[in-house]
């Protein structure tokens, strides 16, 4: 009945917004090859996922492998919930307090989210929770066979979360420390035994995973490389720190938000903290070892997260079960007990509104925003995003996998911003001179510091600046252009791709080099001015591809200026392969002064100049001579006679 009510309820409520994480594990099971599914922080989960979708395709299954990760995350959650009765039943002898520590557990906010979410933390609370039975049987009772089950349970837990090798400080404890249930010590077993009964699984499973994965998988041949992939997030220096008074409010907002969201996780965990505060004694009495072993648990995963990360709720499942179990064993009278199912219930009622709630698409802003970016973008246009959950939305949800931001250039120069920002603009600059158009959002041009007592943001952990980010678009803003993503959403920029300019009024230089690109020569942009050229040898301005009617043109116009002793000037109609032909060019003379001009060259209907226009490349002079050629624009006339009314 426990097992169908938590699956039943879990599956009802499976989320349909997700967190980074979950959508990043998604796309690696859908997309990457096995060799690429070992996260060193979770070794075991990325390839459970794939295995899952690869026995789901063989029966038929077709699409993301999202709700088959949910799906079985909603199992374990059950089983674990299910499993915490039993364990609870059988410690207190009471189907009444054991009921209670399901519906605690089953129905706190974190540990009911990731049941309904793709992430790895349920299926490693469920082998915990067997790890805590076991240690309760070996304070009971000692044997091998419990001692080589814990370690087994364990070494499985620590290839779904790598930080449960923390439950080692316990167990060591409890397997130097287990008694009869006659109180006498070692009866048959010496300390020694159960050490190696429980250490060496644990040992062969986690060391034989990371060995095998990392010198059989990865290939690592140096201690050194193996350390560094096992410990990666470790060396980002964006966890951990120095525990301040901001680590402690995170603490207090992490603990709170484990069992529900504020402000009602305050009351409750002041209500159930003082139902287990208030009966301890009686507790420590009647369950020999217990509280030892629970604070030793709580301690220990306790003190690792809040040096590590508090705010975050995920960590704190793992305390749950020792948690609530420290706290139903306390409940010795039907007032207290009835108090403790008062606040179960409320908790169960106020996290399924909650969880329903964030689990509906309709509600989440990020899916809003990839939605009208998706109708504002085609797949080839390059959108700048802030970090977060947009650069791995679109490319779920919008299939837009042209994607920017920080963190990304960041990790992509090795953190340097000087490398980053170049890699940022050159792609910008590959992207128009492709013909694509470019998005950025304002909130990626223009990040601001966190706001205060709030974790730092990814710009604050790279050791930037606003201004410093602001700086690396300053070139691009004159080609920016506001769209309108619809009420409430975000602000972001547009640079025009190539057609829409050639439709329109053509390229004005002096906003931007507009993807245009210089060949045989010295030539750079210069924001105000235009292109700045010092040709060589056939050099030429090459227009991004595009798609041109001559028969729909009536002229082009070239706005220039030159102090070279060449005079010659060439404009080439580029085919639809690109490709540059004497027929389909124009030829003139340029003015006799170093003044900008304007030239107006007929296009016309001339023959030999069928299908379609693919460019256009400017030859500024035949042959350099050590002058200087400035284009400050183009611009495409139509013909009135051919242009639709």
């Amino acid at each position: 009945m426990v097992f169908g009510a938590c699956l039943g309820l879990y599956l009802l409520t499976l989320t349909d917004v997700h967190t980074y994480d979950a959508i990043s594990y998604v796309l690696d099971v859908d997309r990457k090859p096995w060799a690429e599914l070992f996260h060193p922080h979770h070794l075991a989960y990325g390839p459970l996922g794939a295995s899952i979708r690869r026995l789901a395709l063989a029966l038929g299954w077709q699409g993301s492998a999202a709700w088959l990760i949910q799906a079985a995350n909603a199992l374990a959650g059950a089983a674990g919930v299910t499993l915490f009765f039993a364990l609870v039943r059988q410690t207190s002898g009471s189907n009444r307090h054991a009921a209670l520590a399901a519906v605690l557990l089953g129905s706190s906010y974190a540990f009911w989210y990731y049941a309904v979410e793709v992430e790895v933390y349920t299926i490693a609370a469920l082998f915990l929770i067997l790890a805590l039975w076991i240690l309760l049987r070996l304070l009971e009772q000692p044997s091998i066979g419990l001692a080589l089950g814990l370690g087994l349970v364990q070494g499985l837990a620590v290839l779904f979360h790598q930080t449960n090798v923390l439950l080692s400080i316990p167990a060591l404890w409890v397997v130097w420390r287990s008694r009869d249930e006659a109180g006498q010590r070692w009866l048959s077993v010496s300390k020694p035994t159960l050490l190696l009964a429980y250490t060496i699984p644990l040992g062969l499973i986690v060391a034989g995973a990371y060995l095998g994965v990392g010198v059989g998988v990865s290939g690592f041949r140096s201690w050194t490389q193996l350390y560094t992939w096992m410990t990666d997030y470790a060396h980002t220096g964006w966890w951990g720190g120095a525990v301040d008074s901001n680590k402690l409010v995170g603490l207090g907002r992490g603990l709170s938000a484990t069992l529900a969201e504020p402000p009602s996780g305050v009351l409750l965990g002041i209500g159930l903290g003082g139902l287990l505060l208030s009966n301890l004694r009686g507790l420590r009495q009647s369950h020999a070892g217990l509280i030892t072993l629970a604070l030793l648990w709580l301690t220990s995963y306790g003190a690792f997260f809040l040096w590590w990360e508090p705010e975050n709720i995920e960590f704190w499942i793992a305390s749950l079960p020792v948690f609530y179990l420290l706290l139903v064993l306390s409940l010795k009278d039907r007032v207290r007990l009835g108090m403790g199912i008062a606040l179960a219930l409320t908790m169960l009622g106020l996290n399924w509104a909650a969880i329903e709630a964030r689990g509906d698409s309709r509600n989440d802003l990020q899916r809003q925003i990839t939605t009208a970016l998706e109708s504002h973008t085609g797949p080839g246009d390059l959108l700048v995003v802030p970090d977060g959950l947009l650069e791995l939305y679109l490319p779920y949800y919008a299939q837009r996998e042209n994607l920017s931001g920080l963190t990304q250039a960041m990790n992509q120069s090795g953190g340097d911003w000087a490398l980053a920002c170049q890699q940022i603009q050159a792609r910008v600059e590959l992207t128009l001179a492709s013909g694509y158009a470019v998005l950025l959002a304002e909130e990626a041009i223009q990040p601001r510091p966190a706001p205060p007592g709030e974790p730092p943001s990814m710009m604050e952990r790279f050791g930037l600046t606003s201004d410093q980010v602001d700086a690396c678009y300053a070139p691009l803003r004159a080609m920016l252009a506001e769209v309108d993503l619809g009420a409430g959403l975000p602000r972001y920029q547009r640079i025009a791709a190539v057609q829409e300019l050639a439709d329109a009024n053509g390229w004005d230089f002096r906003q931007g080099g507009w993807g245009w690109r210089f060949s045989q020569g010295a030539g750079q942009h210069v924001v105000g001015q235009g292109w700045q050229l010092h040709p060589g040898i056939d050099a030429g301005l090459r227009s991004p591809p595009m798609q041109l009617d001559p028969q729909r043109i009536s002229m082009i116009e070239v706005r220039m200026a030159a102090s070279t002793a060449n005079r010659e000037a060439q404009l080439f109609l580029l085919d639809a392969q690109g490709q540059a032909s004497e027929e389909r060019s124009i030829r003139w003379r340029l003015a006799d002064d170093e003044a900008l001009h304007t030239y107006r060259l007929e296009v016309g209907k001339l023959p030999g100049w069928s299908g379609m226009i693919g460019g256009l490349r400017l030859d500024p002079v035949e042959v350099g001579d050590g002058g200087v050629i400035w284009v400050e624009g183009v611009s495409i006339t139509p013909d009135p006679h051919e242009v639709d009314p």
